[in-house]
């Protein structure tokens, strides 16, 4: 396995050597600010991976938490799809219910007209069929003449007439006025009208 150093130490490495030179005894502080520079660096890179490695993490669970939004944003659809399906539904059922009864007001009214009309028509239909029963029963003379004799002949010889007064009897509005004048009279005159 090959290793890799950074640039910066890579370079940090180059300019150590070449300060100290290839040929010299190497100066124990120039090791120890390269061992120094060294552990920093290692550290740095240490630090850079958790930070990575933290990133990572954050972007995993960015990208799960925008997988759970879609999903239920989807289920929101899916209920507001619904939801417009029901809503739908019963302004179609609304609307049916309208035409039902805007259908059944036409009936009603076309109805009433009708009944209307006829009984206008009937009305003056009813003098014209009087008319008509009177033409026919003055067409046939003799059986009126006979109906109409016999009805008198029943009313004279009645006890008590029904359609004629009978002389000695007063209608209710001759027997009001006459009170006053029943006094006056005699009952010889009363026994006459008997």
């Amino acid at each position: 396995m090959k290793i890799r150093f950074p640039r910066p130490l890579a370079w940090m490495l180059v300019a150590v050597v070449g300060v100290t030179g290839c040929s010299d005894p190497p100066d124990e502080r120039i090791v120890e600010m390269a061992r120094e520079q060294a552990a920093r660096q290692a550290e740095q890179s240490r630090q850079m991976a958790e930070m990575q490695n933290e990133i990572m993490q954050g972007s995993r669970q960015m990208i799960e938490a925008d997988a759970e939004s879609r999903r239920e944003m989807i289920l929101l659809q899916r209920d507001l799809q619904a939801d417009q399906h029901e809503i739908g539904r019963q302004r179609d059922l609304l609307e049916g219910e309208r035409k039902q009864i805007a259908r059944q007001r036409f009936r009603d009214q076309a109805v009433a007209a009708a009944f209307s009309t006829f009984g206008l028509l009937l009305i003056c239909a009813l003098p014209l069929l009087l008319c008509v029963y009177v033409l026919r029963a003055v067409q046939t003379p003799e059986t009126s003449d006979a109906t109409l004799t016999e009805l008198l002949v029943r009313e004279f010889t009645a006890d008590e007439p029904r359609l004629l007064a009978h002389p000695g009897r007063m209608l209710p509005q001759e027997e009001a006025i006459s009170l006053s004048e029943a006094d006056e009279e005699t009952d010889d005159d009363s026994d006459l009208f008997r």
